[in-house]
């Protein structure tokens, strides 16, 4: 048996670590990529912390170590010109566009070392419900955990979630241990993972620090907090962390001074609006308080939604060790949902999914109470599994896209939630236009990475909103006979994402689309749509885009004459 359970822990790392791979080599680079990716690369190189200060360093750290084995070209002038511009992303695009050669060579070498945090995560999620629920438990949170499309979607990425919810997890999870050894061991790799957890993500402070604070009150009331132990306390939480910050800005006070700096940043940014959230239809800059309640409505397998409901029903009472895992995950849950940058979505809340899946396990210690035939139990729970495997399978490779029935599936989604257009499918767009014989094409995509990167040139710009500040005569327009001519837009700027009348495209959302590019990117054949075109013409006269709307009607024109 003991072969057996290492053959399926095997499995599910591997199987994990293959599906992830895949990811990097068939999605593009990320709206958060574009900034994240040089800042690691410069952090490595040249030692300069001010790239993204907004952003701890480790998990941009990781990807710049990896990243430094490419012969990456970056003269020293455009450096010093775009290194102070806003938000980084000046220093991004010129990054990726003089560099678009190796640009998929970046792709892979920056997100590789990622992927090794998401199989770490799953490690403790196994570990933990191990401990509380024997093995078996731990090998179904590891299932649940390594099939779940949210984790796959973002582990993968030089981004900073899965990387703390993994140091999230370990620090709560080796004080959990410390409270019941009292092994001085546990208490300093609770210090650590919080001290990796610092180096992560800003919200550590907030949230972690806050969790760690009343979990040591709960700690002294239950006389487990022994106060003659102070010292090591202080060793633990104060002295090791900040020895593990200081080494990741490479013990370096001027280096220290922008993670300062990047820690008011987002504190003063707490309580500010963000940028437009869509829920439901509905656009708001000051955000939603149920917004994650939908989300993880929307964001989460129907079948793991019925896995919970049973593990509580199963047996309401919770025990002591149970509230390691359910504390920490609402009180996340709850300070995210006061936050009004809900932009990030379902990102937002993974550690809270991380405690879940532990939690669950206990399904193994209690199925017992469920007083129905073994053989129906057994064959149910089999059901839930096959269904969520099924699910996870199906949308591969397409995880940011993933939503559940109850929001109408990955077609119908974005229009619940607008978590599915991160600029991912530029890669898929090519290879789809190189099937298609690289027809013309009028493109609108969420303002990333330019398509020039991924090889995608001659298109003319459609209300795109990296060319709204340019002049109408720099633009590439198409002919007026085009023998193939597809409109290509991207979700954000289909549901109306970022222009004042979101209702702006109001004729392609009510179309279904000719072929759809990961579901993120929608195709729409205009050859000899003249429907479409005449509502094109109009958008363009109304905007002033004199000159296309010109090219468009003299299309409509050369269609009429053939009888089209």
């Amino acid at each position: 048996m003991k072969k057996v359970i290492q053959y399926l822990l095997f499995f599910l790392f591997l199987f994990f670590f293959i599906r992830e791979l895949s990811v990097i080599f068939e999605k593009s680079i990320t709206c958060d990529e574009i900034v994240h990716i040089p800042a690691g690369y410069f952090y490595v190189k040249k030692g300069d912390y001010f790239i993204n200060y907004a952003h701890p360093p480790l998990c941009k750290i990781l990807s710049g170590l990896f990243l430094s084995f490419l012969n990456i070209n970056f003269p020293e002038k455009l450096y010093e010109k775009y290194r102070f511009t806003e938000w980084d992303w000046g220093l991004g695009l010129m990054f990726f566009l003089i560099n678009k050669g190796i640009v998929e060579y970046i792709s892979f070498f920056s997100r590789f070392s990622l992927i090794f945090l998401g199989i770490l995560l799953g490690f403790f999620i196994y570990k933990w419900s191990k401990d509380l629920y024997g093995v078996f438990a731990g090998l179904f949170s590891l299932f649940l955990f390594s099939f779940c499309p949210n984790f796959l979607a973002y582990s993968c990425l030089v981004i900073t979630d899965t990387g703390i919810t993994l140091f999230f997890i370990m620090t709560i999870y080796f004080l959990w241990k410390y409270y019941k050894s009292q092994n001085k061991k546990d208490l300093y790799f609770s210090g650590i993972s919080f001290g990796l957890a610092l180096s992560t993500k800003f919200s550590a402070f907030y949230i972690l620090s806050l969790v760690v604070l009343l979990i040591f009150i709960y700690g002294f009331f239950k006389k487990r907090l022994i106060v003659k132990e102070f010292h090591f306390y202080f060793l633990s939480f104060i002295v090791i962390p900040l020895f593990i910050l200081f080494a990741f800005y490479q013990f370096n006070p001027e280096n220290l001074k922008w993670f300062i700096k990047g820690a008011k940043r987002v504190f003063s940014e707490v309580g500010e609006t963000g940028q437009e959230v869509y829920l439901n239809g509905v656009f708001s800059k000051t955000g939603f308080r149920t917004f994650f309640l939908w989300v993880f409505l929307y964001k989460t397998p129907i079948s793991f939604i019925i896995i919970l409901l049973i593990s509580f029903l199963i047996y309401p009472k919770i025990n002591e060790n149970e509230k390691f895992l359910l504390f920490p995950a609402i009180l996340y849950f709850i300070i995210a949902s006061m936050s009004k940058k809900q932009v990030g979505g379902v990102r937002y809340i993974l550690p809270f999914y991380a405690f879940l899946y532990i939690f669950v396990g206990r399904l193994f210690l209690y199925h017992e109470k469920i007083k129905l035939n073994l053989k129906f139990k057994k064959t149910f729970i089999l059901i839930l599994i096959l269904w969520y495997a099924f699910v996870s399978l199906k949308i591969h490779p397409h995880y940011l896209a993933y939503f559940n029935q109850i929001a109408g599936g990955p077609d119908y989604g974005w229009k619940r939630l607008l978590n599915i257009d991160w600029g991912q499918d530029l890669t898929g767009l090519k290879v789809f236009l190189e099937k298609e014989g690289n027809p013309e094409i009028m493109l609108n995509h969420f303002d990333v990475l330019p398509p020039e990167v991924y090889g995608i040139i001659n298109y003319e710009p459609f209300m795109y909103q990296a060319f709204m500040s340019i002049s109408e005569e720099k633009y590439h327009i198409n002919s007026e006979n085009p023998k193939k001519e597809y409109l290509i837009i991207s979700v954000n700027p289909l549901a109306g994402l970022h222009y004042e009348d979101h209702n702006i495209f109001w004729y392609l959302k009510e179309r279904k689309p000719d072929k759809k590019i990961g579901y993120s990117i929608f195709v729409y054949d205009i050859t000899n749509n003249i429907y479409l075109r005449e509502k094109i013409a109009e958008t363009l006269e109304k905007y002033g885009f004199k000159r296309q709307a010109k090219r468009q009607r003299k299309v409509i024109e050369n269609l009429k004459k053939i009888g089209k």
